[in-house]
Formats: structure tokens, sequence, C-alpha cells
């Protein structure tokens, strides 16, 4: 009985894992102010920056936003990027008419110390390398026809331009929190059909081409392996050699990018990913394969979004913000396979999806009797792939992956299960 009782525990558990894989709800700000940039430290840890020196923070996720700007900060300053080091640490900038200021607190805002300021300067972005929280850069736009690049190397309380030479092209100019640094490679946008891009944390620099897209309001390279990534202007851009080479791809929504943010799928962590991004309308989208079908994710009753992030070091929560004070956050538990038994199956088996006929999601249960490398594709009538679910190795037992179809049209479907052992496929179909 005791054994009946765990096994049902464990299915509603699992079940409702895969259920609960994201849900996005409003957070109350406290303010009206425009909000421009988030950082996410951790799951639990967020700062938050805008205009009339607006500075936020949280401790728990965004139950609780408190003000974090108890002084130092003027409050006629427009604050445009930040960056959160952890709960007690973090840096801002920001500008008032044509010159530019960027401040740090190591007391969780109690106080404010300016390190830097530029006359005539605009700084666009303050990132700190992964896993290396002292070491950071700081961009800005050109002053005297070179962009404003510094270096850190303790935390944001001193900064240094030498060896950061990158000569302006023309009058360009760069956009706020436009800036991806992940391992040693940095991206920036511009106005100008181009960005920049560096492979040694910016001690040399080299610009591609983004055209015919004139701007790059946002950048996303996911991770420091993957030579994907996607850029936003009026158009939404993507590249597959770490931005030497763009594309156009179809995209929704209206108005400039705001930002992107994704997420490795669990089912295929190595090469797929989930992306999201926002523009300068109240509607938040999503893609499950890797840029391509997107649909709206989540619309705000007001406001329009200015920005979005996501907690650091693969922790899943991310949040948007907003115009009016509009905080938006994702409690993404990104969970789409879960192991529901570790007995060893007699045979390699692939059950039947449910529900079937669906809509917008399914759920297919897949059986190894040995650690197995395996292939789950999802093809439309004609036999072509739309999307591959599953490529990674897994040890013996019974697992069940969900499939979310939002971005597919309706219709008939196919997916095979591909071993080195086994190949099996079944009907499934989508009624929207």
């Amino acid at each position: 009985m005791k054994l009946l009782v765990y096994i049902l525990f464990q299915s509603f558990f699992f079940l409702n894992l895969i259920y609960a894989q994201q849900w996005w709800g409003e957070q109350t700000s406290g303010t009206t102010n425009t909000l421009t940039s988030v950082s996410a430290a951790s799951n639990n840890v967020v700062w938050i920056c805008g205009y009339n020196g607006t500075v936020l923070r949280t401790t728990n996720s965004g139950l609780n936003w408190l003000s974090a700007n108890a002084g130092g900060i003027p409050s006629n300053v427009s604050l445009i990027n930040i960056w959160a080091i952890d709960g007690g640490n973090a840096i801002t900038a920001g500008y008032v008419g044509t010159n530019t200021w960027v401040w740090k607190t190591t007391n969780s805002g109690n106080n404010w110390i300016q390190v830097f300021t530029q006359p005539n300067g605009f700084i666009d972005a303050v990132v700190m390398k992964d896993g290396f929280p002292n070491q950071g850069i700081m961009l800005g736009d050109p002053v005297g026809g070179r962009w404003s690049l510094w270096r850190t190397t303790n935390a944001g309380a001193n900064w240094d331009s030498t060896g950061m030479y990158l000569p302006q092209a023309g009058t360009e100019s760069g956009y706020n929190n436009s800036i991806c640094y992940t391992g040693s490679r940095i991206w920036f946008g511009t106005n100008n059909t181009r960005i920049y891009y560096s492979n040694n944390d910016g001690a040399t620099w080299v610009s591609r081409s983004t055209a015919p897209e004139l701007n790059s309001y946002a950048i996303l390279f996911a991770d420091s392996w993957n030579p994907s990534g996607l850029l936003g202007g009026a158009t939404l851009m993507q590249s597959n050699d770490t931005g030497a080479a763009w594309t156009t791809l179809s995209s929704l929504g209206s108005g400039n990018f705001g930002g992107f943010v994704s997420l490795p799928e669990p089912v295929n962590s190595l090469t797929l990913q989930q992306n999201w991004y926002v523009r300068s309308n109240a509607s938040i989208y999503k893609s499950e394969i890797g840029g391509f079908n997107w649909f709206i994710e989540y619309t705000a009753l007001s406001g329009t979004y200015r920005h979005i992030s996501k907690a650091r070091n693969y922790e899943t929560y991310m949040w948007a913000v907003r115009v009016g004070g509009g905080i938006t956050r994702c409690t993404c538990f990104v969970s789409g396979i879960s192991q529901i038994s570790a007995l060893v199956p007699e045979n390699y088996s692939l059950g039947q999806n449910y529900p079937n006929p669906f809509n917008p999601q399914t759920f297919i249960d897949f059986s190894l009797p040995r650690k197995s490398w395996v292939k789950l594709n999802v093809y439309d009538p004609s036999g072509r792939v739309v999307t591959n679910i599953i490529d990674y190795e897994y040890n013996l037992g019974t697992y069940r992956v969900s499939w979310d179809a939002r971005g597919f049209a309706s219709g008939v479907y196919f997916y095979s299960l591909v071993t080195s052992e086994f190949v099996q496929t079944k009907k499934m179909v989508l009624l929207k």
C-alpha cells in the first residue's frame, strides 16, 4: 500500500512539473516611473532601474520590491541600464542632458557612490563576465571620434580604457542594453548597419554587417559555445556564425526590439533554445524552435515593454519591465522532459501521445531498456522535420516529454523515436 501511494505521489509530482512550465504574472513596483532595465543575479535577487533616479531591488523573486536609491543618485537622472552583482552590490548608469554618470552601491542601495562620469557621453550598458563577477566591460556612445569602452577588474569600483581603442565610423552610436557578453565573446549594436564583435574580452574588435537592417537595438547569443544568435532592429535577424552573416526572420509585434532572453530546451540542451523577445508594445513573444514560429506568450493590460532579462547561472525566472512602472515575471520551470520511472523496461517503446487530438500541448511517453542516445522528431505529412524535441543521451527508464505546438498550424503530424536499436513512428492531430 505504501508503495502504491509513493508511485501515485511521484506521478502527480512529475505531471505537475510538466504542466507548470511557464506562468506569467504582474508584480507591484510601487512606482509609475518608466522602468528601463532589469538585471537578475539569481531567481531571488533582482535589480531594476528607470527614470527619475528610480532603482528597485528584490531579494524574494519580486514578491516585494523596495526602493533602492536612498541617496547618491539625483532624482533628475534618467537611469537606462543596471547590472546586479549580488544582493548588496549593483552598478547603474544614466544621464542628464548631454552628460552621463555611473554609480555603484555596496550596501543594497542605502547609498550610491559615483564611479564614472563623462561630459557629452552616454553609457549604453554595463556587463560583467560570466563566472568572473569582478571583471566587466562598460560601453558608451562614441566621444571624440572613438567608442567609449572601459574595463573593470574590481567589480565596477574603477574603470580603465587602456587598450580599448575602437574608432567611430561616421556618426554612429549605440543603443541602451544592446550588448551581449558570453564566455570571452562580446557583441554590441549600433545605428550604422553593423555590430561590433570581440572574441577576447574586448581586447580587439571587428565590425560585422547587419545589412539590410540599419539598427541593432538588441542582441542575443545564449551560450559561449553556440554560434547562433538573434538581433532585433526594425526586423528580426538570425546568425549561425557568431554574427558574421545575418538573415531576416519572420516576427510578430510592432515597434523597436527591446531585448531577448533564451533558456536551453531541456530535451535538447545542446542545440535547441527557447527564445523570448519584447518590442515597444505590450506583449512578450516566444519561439520554441530557435527563432522560428513566434507566438504571443503574454500581453500586459497597459504599458509598453522596454527590456527583458533572465536570472543568471542557469536559473529559470525572467522579468520584463515597461513604462508606467510595470514589472512582469515568468516562473519558467522549463521541464519539457521528466523521468517517470527508473524501473528497467523489457523493451524499447513509444507511447501514443495524449491527449490526441490536442491543443496546444500534448505528452509522449517512451521507454529505454538501456542507456541510449535518443532522437524524437516531429514531421509534417510531407515528411519534413518541423521540430526536433529530443536529441540527447538518457539512462534506462521511462520518460515523459511535452510538446507545445502553439506556433504550429492545425493538422496531422507524425512523431518518430529513433535510437541505435529501435525506430517507431506514430500519428497525432493538432486541432485548433
